[in-house]
């Protein structure tokens, strides 16, 4: 196999413009919830032992659980049931209008999840962490006030600009009030956070307009106060700007100026921006395509943590695209990228185990990885490479009736080769 397929390059580009961070609040054992052991919910993994059950509290939609869980996921409103096998060590979940999140169980003191158990997973909006990574210079504009004035009208309460407060301690009101899901009192003292010159107080605004949270819903709105804070400096309103652009969400679609945007934020090292700087040049999407500017700056996210741009990396050490093919290096940045249940990362790195490529052949090393990415992550290509394995015994007996299952599985995803091998087999 000479190339690595680019399957994972649009993930965060299709993101809602206002899409922002979540934060772990807290994970926690519910010794006295028996819901797991419910008869009728109870759930089981491929080896009939028992699930945990997971309860997610959080305010959108989850759409994917990239990770060890089994069954679909059930929505009971703010509540999101997910059965997890008790051998998965983290879970990544993708949301509708939030970015993937990855939580390893470790670093809130389970090894596990322990099966026949309840657990409860609370997730909050991270307003209050406007720094992403870490890697952002928003600190040095977190609070930073401006003498151009600033309108608010028309936002939140008429009585905003008679509190008799400093604007930080009126932002910590509105932060607390966001947590707590007031967003009305939110809006109320953001606005004045804001009409004192707050930068992130007004981005924290146009969060509220993009998910119609103590308002109604409207982009257009929300982009007029990201630009507010965007023009200031304020890097997570640079990538809301430019995502608005890049989906015409709001605003005309214009992928020149998403591009300026990004690469403002980029220049903060804001990963996220980054990473969405180092997808533009790849696809030529706002500027000249170019490789190397790709490589360069999608490098930079996966050094300071974007999980997706570790995988791009990886594709693109291995096809020696804007840089030189190094199989090696492709082998380092899959596994790290796989060992926190990226699924594509998974994928390469069954490609490489069954190729010899930047690691010894091991073609049992190379099903496991294709299993995983299949089992935990859904990944379509994995299906694909599985049906192979077990139709020409590849690290595996071989077993055409194998190979159908999974040839089928990945065919019912809409993968191209699945559906051809199947026709080849005579199915």
């Amino acid at each position: 196999m000479s190339k690595l397929k680019l399957t994972i390059l649009f993930l965060f580009m299709s993101l809602a413009a206002s899409a922002q961070r979540l934060a772990v609040e807290s994970l926690k054992l519910r010794p006295n919830d028996l819901s797991a052991r419910n008869v009728k919910n109870q759930r089981h993994d491929l080896n009939g032992k028992p699930c945990a059950l997971l309860k997610v509290m959080v305010l959108d939609d989850i759409t994917k659980c990239s990770s060890g869980n089994i069954g679909d996921i059930v929505t009971e409103g703010p509540v999101k049931l997910i059965y997890i096998t008790s051998a998965t060590p983290s879970i990544e979940l993708s949301f509708q209008y939030h970015y993937p999140i990855t939580i390893n169980f470790v670093d809130y003191g389970y090894k596990h999840l322990e099966g026949n158990s309840t657990y409860e997973l609370n997730l909050v909006d991270a307003q209050q962490m406007m720094m992403g990574n870490g890697n952002n210079q928003n600190n040095n504009v977190l609070q930073q006030t401006t003498t151009t004035a600033i309108t608010t009208q028309n936002v939140g309460s008429s009585q905003s600009s008679s509190l008799n407060l400093s604007a930080d301690d009126a932002c910590q009101i509105a932060d607390d009030a966001y947590d707590a899901k007031d967003y009305a009192k939110a809006l109320k003292y953001y606005s004045y956070a804001a009409e004192q010159g707050i930068v992130y107080a007004l981005h924290n605004i146009g969060v509220l307009y993009s998910y119609g949270y103590g308002v109604k819903k409207d982009r257009a709105e929300a982009f007029k106060w990201y630009l507010k804070a965007a023009e200031q400096g304020f890097a997570d309103s640079q990538v809301s700007i430019g995502t608005q652009y890049y989906n015409g969400d709001g605003v005309t679609q214009d992928y020149a100026e998403s591009f300026k945007w990004y690469l403002k934020a980029a220049e903060q090292e804001n990963s996220n921006a980054e990473f969405r700087v180092g997808m533009a040049y790849y696809f030529g999407d706002g500027v000249t395509q170019d490789y190397s500017q790709a490589f360069k700056w999608l490098l930079k996210a996966a050094q300071h943590g974007e999980l997706n741009a570790m995988g791009n990396i990886t594709v693109m050490y291995y096809n020696g695209e804007g840089t030189k093919q190094n199989y090696d290096e492709a082998f380092k940045w899959a596994m790290k990228a796989a060992v926190q249940n990226q699924p594509n990362a998974m994928e390469a790195l069954g490609e490489m185990y069954l190729d010899g490529k930047g690691v010894a052949m091991n073609k049992q090393e190379a099903v496991k990885w294709f299993r995983k990415a299949a089992d935990l992550g859904g990944d379509v290509e994995s299906m694909w490479h599985l049906g192979q394995c077990y139709e020409k015994g590849e690290g595996v007996e071989k077993s055409i009736e194998k190979a159908v299952s999974w040839y089928k599985k990945g065919a019912g995803n809409g993968n191209t080769n699945c559906k051809e091998a199947l026709k080849r087999l005579g199915y």
